[in-house]
């Protein structure tokens, strides 16, 4: 009898599960390679990264062990991308990337932020942080807020 409990209780889990996976999974918005959504306010639009300035971009970010790591490619600067868009006021920004991992960056540390190009992709990079738990890869979406 308990093997029975035990092993409905473990369906039960399972189907609960699937339900939460097949809803999250569907509630997420598709972006293409080579892509971000960039949301400001209530608009949004999906900027590719062909269409970009690039420069090259150098310094040292520091890792959670206190290792410092090189850190040099072509990408571009926050604050100056925010500028270029003429978006001005916020107060946070928010990185996701693909696997929903996120950071966020306020208006003062924009300056320090850069984002890296690596193939068809973007690396966050915050110069200055003490590790680099906001390193965030294959980023799919940015919101300005």
């Amino acid at each position: 009898m308990k093997n029975r409990k035990l092993i409905l209780a473990f369906v039960l889990l399972a189907a609960a599960l699937i339900v939460a996976a097949v809803l999250h999974l569907s509630s997420r918005q598709v972006i293409g390679e080579g892509c971000i959504e960039l949301i400001v306010g209530d608009s949004s639009q999906v900027v590719s990264l062909d269409d970009m300035s690039y420069e090259v971009v150098s310094g040292i970010r520091i890792n959670g062990k206190g290792e410092e790591i090189p850190v040099e490619g072509m990408g571009f600067c926050l604050a100056d991308w925010m500028n270029e868009l003429a978006v001005t006021g916020h107060q946070k920004i928010t990185v996701i990337s693909d696997d929903s991992y996120s950071a966020d960056i306020d208006a003062a540390e924009s300056e320090n932020a850069y984002f890296l190009r690596e193939e068809q992709q973007l690396r966050l990079v915050v110069f200055g942080d003490k590790d680099s738990k906001r390193s965030v890869s294959n980023i799919k979406q940015i919101i300005v807020q």
